[in-house]
């Protein structure tokens, strides 16, 4: 359906755009593994706006978020044919006409068009051994059944599509070439809405990429210092509850050792995987230190992650469901591996869960108790603080002290409460 109606999708650009950098000192210790959220993130393309090539030059070059499990698909970026402010009316249709909810499933379960589906990425993502992730159990065990009960509401349900709308903030500085340059791609884009979208819109990134990049690489220009971008954010969940689970391995399932091509067919025309609409947050970049940024393109990453962190965080602030958990480095004292990224502050509280297993093999979380940032101690781990010789930049996790609760030890996790 790409390419129909109002929109056209590219697979030139990079989908997953950056919210936490990883490096040597943010690199959680193998035994501390733990079920995490997966998300993919779809940029909303604007090429009639300066620095749109630039935007999505610089998010192409960083790396995803860390605290999630990456659920990278093709469609990696979408145009909209009108402008509006507000995106839910466009982002809805395109992720019914695209059946977004099925790709979603689909990469879970690695299926493509004509193969059946497997459990390697559900073993991986739940910690599970190989045995113990074979289908094939679930027919005929207790286990096999807590297993995909737990695959479901610990993963499969936990899957986020996060929709970024980015707009340069335009101060009367813009670079003029670029304009114009960008100017011209849309005109190309704008005449394509049906046909082969796709190959139109590869060949107008490629003319442009050369011209328009570039200069990212040189010093810092005045009219880019004060380079600002409006971000809305919209996150959407993908519905896996009891009867769409029980559609999907009773109606569609099929392994690749004994296919049925009638599942296959069956699954490919099927409907039945919706996404719900979670909410949005809409935030403008801040005021940029320039400390530590020497090129065009620092700057430009510099507040793009920055602003992509923050809308995280927001959401995560906002929607319970979406709340990332974190190890304990430490319990005597207290250390975690999160900060002003995650925008940490003096008066934000944590729940510490034990994770437990119930009689049937399924994980849950209990809460052990409460804690607390203690002030002054708050790791800065936003992008480039180190670069900027921001305060706090190099502890390399938060300390913490109880406000509640007994004794707690390593590997267990914290999640934010209000």
């Amino acid at each position: 359906m790409i390419g129909k109606t109002n929109y056209i999708v590219t697979s030139l650009s990079l989908l997953l755009v950056s919210t936490l950098t990883a490096d040597a000192q943010t690199t959680i210790d193998d035994g501390m593994q733990y079920k995490r959220s997966s998300l993919a993130v779809i940029n909303i393309r604007h090429p009639k706006y300066a620095y749109n090539k630039e935007i999505e030059f610089v998010l192409s070059t960083t790396s995803g978020p860390e605290r999630f499990n990456d659920h990278t698909l093709k469609v990696r970026s979408v145009i909209f044919s009108n402008e509006k402010k507000d995106q839910e009316d466009n982002i809805r249709m395109f992720i019914d006409q695209n059946q977004l909810g099925r790709r979603l499933v689909s990469k879970w379960f690695d299926h493509t068009k004509n193969s059946g589906f497997d459990m390697n990425l559900v073993r991986e993502r739940g910690l599970y051994n190989a045995s113990a992730a074979d289908l094939a159990l679930a027919a005929n065990s207790v286990r096999g059944h807590a297993l995909l009960e737990d695959a479901g509401e610990n993963l499969i349900g936990n899957t986020y599509v996060m929709f970024n709308d980015i707009r340069y903030v335009d101060r009367s500085t813009t670079w003029n070439t670029i304009k114009e340059i960008a100017m011209a791609v849309t005109a190309i884009a704008a005449g394509v809405v049906t046909g082969n979208a796709d190959v139109m819109a590869l060949m107008a990134d490629k003319n442009v990429a050369g011209a328009s990049t570039n200069w990212l690489y040189g010093s810092l220009t005045d009219n880019i210092k004060g380079f600002a971008v409006n971000m809305t954010s919209y996150l959407y969940r993908l519905k896996w509850d009891t009867k769409t689970a029980d559609e999907f391995y009773n109606l569609y399932y099929t392994d690749n050792n004994n296919i049925d091509q009638n599942k296959i067919a069956a699954y490919n025309k099927s409907n039945i995987f919706e996404m719900e609409y979670v909410g949005k947050i809409e935030n403008k970049s801040s005021t940029t230190v320039l400390s530590g940024v020497k090129t065009n393109e620092e700057l430009i990453k510099k507040v793009l992650v920055r602003t992509l962190d923050q809308n995280l965080a927001d959401l995560q602030h906002e929607f319970e469901d979406f709340r990332i958990k974190a190890p304990l480095l430490s319990a005597e004292p207290i250390r975690v591996q999160i900060g002003m990224k995650e925008d940490v502050t003096d008066k934000s509280k944590f729940e510490v869960l034990e994770v437990i297993t119930d009689e049937k093999g399924c994980t849950k979380y209990k809460r052990a108790g409460v804690i607390k940032p203690v002030a002054g101690k708050i790791w800065d781990n936003r992008f480039m603080a180190v670069e900027e010789g921001a305060e706090n930049a190099s502890l390399g996790f938060t300390t913490f002290e109880k406000v509640s609760g007994g004794d707690f030890y390593p590997g267990m996790l914290i999640r934010e409460i209000r």
